[in-house]
């Protein structure tokens, strides 16, 4: 056997870091969600830890039994609260001075436990974190380093006119750019965010796109009926990346041209106030809910909308509305079409509130197609758990202790 075969075939020992925001459990979605996911299934054949803030409200979870949880000694923020833009009011600067300490806390806490484990692969999911260890971790010899960029903020959006979006925009931009030159890969969610990076000067040469997983389809999901009232979902963080100002268009037009349509919004986020304020009818805004909780009222949704103006293929929330077999509506934008076909899995419209009303109309009026969709989604969502998800993420673990070729 090979030096590299026995590379390849050993036990690795690996450290997932989330973000200060967030403990990693079983009720979280997005990033923390990917993070269990990815510990529980690689724990199975090798030796995994997993640092984050120490949960708030409830007893630590030890998650699985081969997981190994290093809590960091800060207080997890439920809700994410930070705006698009700088916030210079009270709350915004206290907010602002909360994730600081965070990170510093988060990073120190991290180097602590670098230095009494030899980790082969630490994978940071949030550059803020992984800024100070790349900077003051000088001895390589603890293995490979490697960053997950789960954002596409700010890298697929365009530069802001507003003077304080402009400096984040630009910061978030520059941190970026030093944290991925000096991992040894880069994890990202599609192709196009990875050309997008590329295009602010990262090596795409040591990014890697591998998509989101979702659980195993559950036997005998079927989807709600075209029949009574129709329900139309969305799920996600109520920003502007999100496509918040079309979703607001779209639910308008369509309580004008079908009345019996009932929408149903999980999230929360800044543009809260823009739906607060815009009068929609048959909408009920549910906020920031527990998972359980939106993966249960899915069930009863017929359809779920992805607006997002740049990039859907991020979203866990997207993956597990295919699993459920909804009937998906999403922006034909970045690597949407490359992952979803149009008709099949997916029905794909313009970046228009006008084009999101008229797909959901056409669901809403067409049976075969409908069922067509949702057949679709569950095919799609069956070909990309988690399993198949951790078996690319190891691939690209024993791949980093390659240097890349000039």
């Amino acid at each position: 056997m090979s030096e590299r075969e026995k590379t390849d075939q050993r036990r690795l020992r690996i450290c997932f870091v989330g973000t200060p925001w967030l403990a990693v459990g079983p009720d979280r979605g997005g990033i923390e969600k990917v993070l269990l996911e990815l510990s529980r299934i690689i724990s199975r054949d090798h030796e995994v830890h997993v640092v984050c803030p120490t949960p708030r409200d409830e007893a630590p979870s030890t998650g699985e039994p081969k997981i190994v949880f290093h809590y960091a000694p800060v207080t997890e923020v439920r809700r994410y609260p930070i705006r698009d833009k700088l916030d210079f009011t009270l709350e915004g600067i206290l907010l602002s001075v909360r994730f600081l300490f965070a990170t510093i806390v988060m990073a120190a806490f991290c180097m602590s436990l670098f230095r009494r484990h030899a980790f082969d692969v630490t994978y940071v999911s949030n550059k803020f974190v992984a800024a100070p260890i790349l900077l003051l971790t000088r001895n390589r010899s603890r293995g490979v380093f490697i960053y997950a960029e789960h954002n596409i903020w700010p890298w697929l959006h365009p530069r802001p006119d507003q003077w304080s979006a402009r400096l984040r925009y630009g910061a978030n931009k520059y941190l970026g750019r030093f944290v991925c030159r000096r991992s040894d890969r880069i994890h990202v969610n599609s192709e196009s965010l990875r050309v997008a990076m590329a295009g602010s000067g990262i090596d795409e040469r040591r990014m890697v796109p591998i998509p989101n997983g979702t659980e195993v389809p559950p036997e005998g999901v079927v989807p709600a009926p075209l029949a009574g009232s129709m329900r139309v979902g969305f799920v996600g963080r109520l920003a502007e990346e999100k496509g918040i100002e079309m979703l607001v268009g779209a639910t308008r037009l369509l309580n004008a041209r079908q009345p019996r349509i009932r929408f149903e919004i999980f999230g929360d986020g800044p543009l809260r106030p823009m739906l607060l304020a815009a009068g929609l009818q048959n909408c009920t805004l549910w906020g920031e809910r527990p998972r359980e909780e939106v993966l249960e009222a899915l069930r009863s949704i017929n359809i779920v909308l992805f607006l997002s103006p740049v990039e859907n293929i991020p979203s866990v929330a997207l993956m597990e509305a295919l699993a459920l077999g909804k009937a998906v509506v999403a922006t034909n934008v970045g690597d949407t079409p490359h992952f979803l076909r149009d008709g099949h899995d997916a029905l794909l419209c313009e970046p228009d509130p006008g084009a999101v009303a008229e797909a959901v109309v056409s669901l809403c009026e067409n049976p075969s197609l409908y069922d067509k969709v949702t057949e679709g989604a569950r095919e799609l969502a069956a070909s990309n758990t988690w399993e198949e998800v951790a078996r690319k993420h190891l691939a690209l673990f024993r791949s980093a202790r390659t240097p890349v070729a000039s």
